[in-house]
């Protein structure tokens, strides 16, 4: 049988894939590609921002924190007490999943029964089996999770920076929840969620590899019904002001040398998906000439042993939150965020190089296009735009369209001092 598909084509890098929406209500994505390796995710726009204050059919929904991950642990649990990440390996399959601040996604990857597992995976996410014992149990599990990462410095310290830059409750607390808000979860209470959040027209199924996209929308029309009963969730929209809510947050955890993470927080996000990815692609090329290893600020304090090789960055923006942050280790932290200052302030009287601005959009042109060599890549990032309520081809065209004075522009109105905030553990 034949389907109608909506084609997305990038003429540019020669690559395309199909969208189908299903009867049933589910966004269906095929990115065929000829390597070895097929994968498929399954995602529903449940995370731990949204477990309090959406609306489901009129009403509004306040769960317990941590309940998106802790239904993410119990959804592969069966009636028969096989775990179904066992089921899709006795298949050849890695099944895994995972639960972020704006999504939960479940996945698995094989070389070969690739529909099989795709049954195997669509039956166990839309197959709950919750009892009292079986979550009572997932209870102990998962609050040894929240203890090793309330012991992980790395995890602490990115978790403070949420807190000292938005200060929301919504945002700001961990996805794994509290050992006090996962005592408050049951399987009644994990019913009533599965029911708000997991319906076909709040999910999508993104797959890619050597595959037929008919093919993929046979089987899923063989295994869900023909028609939502349902309704998405209205997800929050979360107000934040400009300034961050703490300048700094310390922590005493027992490290061989202090570890920080600035933020950088910039303005709320645009609701409209195409001047985010603008945004996106503006503030990435910024950070990357202000902040990369080939710049000035890494050198000075790299060279002059004020951090030791730990380095990284970035820029992170959703519908919910955008910053800028760096990550390090230093005896001194706070020099660190006294240097950078002074580097942003230099910066702005002296103007950016165009020459880096060339080169740092051609870095992210080549990282973008790179991600088209693998089926794991192509599926994340097919699912992140598709949630984001865009499409990927979009994205490379808006990164080719910046400008230098783009960048310029945002760089004017950006990196206010109280948009400054430092998470460190001490040792």
């Amino acid at each position: 049988m034949k389907y109608n598909f909506v084609t997305f084509y990038d003429e540019k890098i020669g690559e395309k894939y199909y969208y189908y929406k299903h009867e049933s209500g589910l966004d269906v994505y095929v990115f065929p590609k000829k390597l070895t390796v097929k994968t498929a995710l399954l995602g529903v726009k449940l995370g731990s921002i949204y477990e309090c204050g959406s609306l489901c059919d009129g009403e509004k929904k306040c769960y317990p924190y941590g309940i998106a991950h802790f239904l993410e642990h119990k959804l592969f649990s069966s009636e028969d007490g096989v775990d179904a990440i066992e089921s899709l390996a006795a298949i050849g399959a890695d099944g895994n999943a995972y639960t972020s601040n704006n999504k939960t996604v479940y996945m698995f990857s094989c070389t070969e029964n690739f529909f099989e597992a795709l049954r195997g995976l669509i039956d166990f996410v839309y197959h709950p089996y919750f009892t009292k014992e079986n979550v009572n149990s997932e209870r102990g599990i998962i609050t040894q999770e929240i203890k090793m990462c309330l012991d992980s410095p790395y995890d602490v310290v990115s978790q403070n920076l949420l807190v000292a830059m938005y200060g929301d409750e919504n945002i700001t607390h961990d996805v794994l929840g509290t050992e006090k808000t996962i005592k408050k979860i049951t399987h009644e209470v994990l019913f009533d969620c599965y029911e708000s959040f997991y319906r076909y027209s709040n999910m999508a199924l993104v797959v890619s590899g050597d595959l037929d996209e008919n093919e993929v929308v046979r089987v899923v029309d063989e295994v869900l019904p023909k028609r939502e009963r349902t309704s998405a969730p209205i997800l929050p929209r979360i107000n934040y002001a400009n300034s961050v809510h703490k300048s700094k947050i310390e922590k005493i955890m027992p490290v061989s040398q202090p570890i920080f993470e600035i933020g950088m927080k910039d303005i709320l996000p645009s609701e409209n998906a195409y001047e985010r990815l603008k945004r996106d692609a503006e503030m990435t090329i910024l950070g990357e000439m202000l902040f990369s290893r080939a710049g000035d600020f890494y050198n000075d304090i790299f060279e002059n042993g004020i951090i030791n090789e730990s380095y990284s960055y970035g820029y992170s923006i959703t519908r919910d939150l955008a910053f800028h942050s760096i990550y390090a280790e230093s005896e001194d932290p706070m020099l660190v965020l006294e240097k950078l200052h002074d580097y942003i302030s230099r910066a702005r009287k002296e103007g950016l190089s165009q020459k880096d601005f060339v080169r740092c959009k051609r870095v992210l042109l080549a990282e973008f296009i790179r991600d088209f060599e693998s089926v794991d890549d192509i599926a994340n990032s097919v699912m992140n735009f598709t949630f984001e309520g865009a499409n990927i081809f979009e994205y490379r065209r808006i990164i080719e369209g910046v400008t230098y004075e783009d960048v310029c522009r945002v760089f004017e109105s950006a990196f206010a001092p109280d948009t400054f905030a430092i998470s460190i553990i001490k040792k």
